[in-house]
């Protein structure tokens, strides 16, 4: 099965951290990558607090977040194809990416209430470009609903925490609530290559710690600009929230979604069924049929591979038998890069300065 999740998406990501050669064996680096969701919520207890009330993680998170301060800055996706020519030339090919997404809002939400949220995304290198982003499908009272690329974020506060809220393609429906509980600020001086590790193995940027035929793809000397730093966030789902994807080809987008079968309608007929994409064939046993989303579904028992903790779904609509996966309420948002050897439960976001930074010693 095929999540076509975004970058901007809480649970694992669709676009990998990775380089590959044309023609010689790849050089392998590739991680599960992010989904970074920065979302908003609606009701609020401390929406008309004044600024002075901030809790700490509030007054981190506008350090980066407010227009003014310049926004978060997220790795969004690295992938660098390059082919090499008999005299050692090295050419990066047309399908490469390094770009972040940039989010910012215009006031804080303590004083001027709940916040849409400005999301665009960009190069980090000026020759590469940046790929097109799909959106998400969610399993939502018993229909598909899907959430674009181009969603609708609004931000507040709830308590000392930041909701983040995302809204469907009728920019009314509420898909996915996340909650976020700690915001922290790191500086960032002297040499790039000299930042502390989890700069590289807990963000796409890893991909700079690789070399092309023995060149490096950014400048070791270069230095971090003056008020340089990154923030490191921790989040969680609000209510169980059900992610639906392709089960087989062809790939899609939008509410059209490809079954997993369209001949079986009963899903204690379906089973065994044999997953690719988990690696393995489940059997009615390995999990239970419940009521779900406002259709019958059936849910794994254990977890499925992946950093975030998600349950394998296969549920019955209109006749057919689709896939998907849970993230149950309170789970919190796990990423994994190369580079990492365990899931962590954090996300980094660059200030201004720290992106200003990078695309000044990027050598690409």
């Amino acid at each position: 099965m095929t999540n076509n999740k975004t970058t901007r998406r809480a649970a694992s990501a669709s676009l990998n951290a990775s380089i590959t050669a044309s023609f010689t064996l790849p050089v392998a680096f590739a991680g599960a990558l992010l989904l970074s969701a920065c979302g908003g919520g609606s009701g609020n207890s401390s929406s008309n607090a004044s600024a002075t009330s901030l809790s700490a993680a509030q007054q981190n998170y506008e350090s980066l977040m407010l227009a003014s301060n310049g926004g978060a800055h997220f790795v969004a996706g690295a992938r660098l194809a390059f082919s090499t020519s008999s005299t050692g030339a090295v050419t990066v090919g047309s399908g490469s990416y390094l770009f972040t997404e940039d989010s910012s809002i215009p006031q804080s939400p303590a004083s001027a209430g709940p916040q849409w949220m400005t999301t665009t995304d960009s190069s980090l290198a000026p020759s590469l470009s940046v790929p097109t982003l799909d959106g998400q499908r969610y399993l939502l009272n018993g229909a598909i609903v899907f959430s674009p690329a181009s969603h609708q974020v609004q931000i507040s506060y709830n308590g000392p925490n930041i909701q983040a809220t995302y809204l469907a393609a009728d920019n009314q429906t509420v898909v996915e609530t996340l909650q976020g509980t700690s915001y922290t600020i790191v500086p960032l001086s002297g040499t790039i290559a000299n930042s502390p590790s989890e700069l590289f193995t807990a963000s796409a940027l890893g991909i700079l710690t690789n070399t092309i035929n023995g060149n490096s793809l950014y400048n070791h000397s270069a230095t971090w600009q003056s008020g340089a730093a990154y923030m490191k966030s921790t989040r969680h789902i609000v209510g169980d929230t059900v992610l639906v994807g392709d089960c087989a080809a062809p790939a899609t987008t939008g509410t059209n979604v490809t079954p997993c079968s369209t001949t079986t309608t009963t899903l204690s007929a379906f089973f065994p069924y044999a997953s690719s994409a988990d690696g393995r064939t489940y059997n009615l046993s390995d999990g239970q049929i419940v009521t779900l989303a406002g259709v019958q579904a059936w849910v794994s028992t254990a977890a499925i591979n992946s950093p975030t903790t998600e349950y394998r779904v296969y549920f019955a609509l209109n006749g057919q038998i689709y896939s998907a996966v849970l993230i149950r309420d309170g789970t919190v948002l796990q990423t994994l890069y190369a580079g990492s050897t365990a899931p962590q439960d954090f996300y980094l976001y660059l200030n201004a300065a720290a992106v200003q930074s990078v695309k000044a010693a990027l050598t690409l």
